[in-house]
């Protein structure tokens, strides 16, 4: 399961990071927010970001016991709930609507499986 688990969210990282670097007009009329050049080059540059997590994580699908892999899901795990308080501090502040409610779950609760499957995995050995 828990490699089920990250080949989906290296999935879904790997599509974010497409949508940030190629559609970044796109991406920011789902949240409602209207797009110009200013706003499509800071999505882009997060896209890079994203982007370059999605082979780390890719990796760790078929060895999530090294302490490598746990630093890179450790990383994982932070920088979904870390992306969802950015964005729910968005929607508080009416930055955002309530599209972005559903990816701040989601996020929360994908990165809450997969920590407790590391914690699960952690215990096995």
């Amino acid at each position: 399961m828990f490699k089920n688990v990250i080949t989906f969210t290296a999935l879904l990282m790997a599509l974010s990071a497409i949508g940030l670097l190629f559609f970044p007009s796109n991406m920011l009329v789902v949240v409602g927010i209207v797009s110009n050049e200013q706003m499509d080059f800071l999505l882009r540059t997060a896209g890079t970001g994203v982007a370059s997590l999605v082979p780390g994580v890719w990796a760790v699908r078929t060895s999530t016991a090294s302490p490598v892999s746990r630093a890179v899901l450790t990383g994982l795990v932070g920088y979904l709930f870390l992306s969802s308080v950015v964005d729910f501090y968005a929607y508080t502040q009416s930055i955002v609507n309530t599209a972005s409610i559903l990816s701040i779950t989601f996020r929360i609760l994908l990165g809450s499986v997969i920590l407790l499957l590391m914690l699960k995995e952690r215990t096995k050995r």
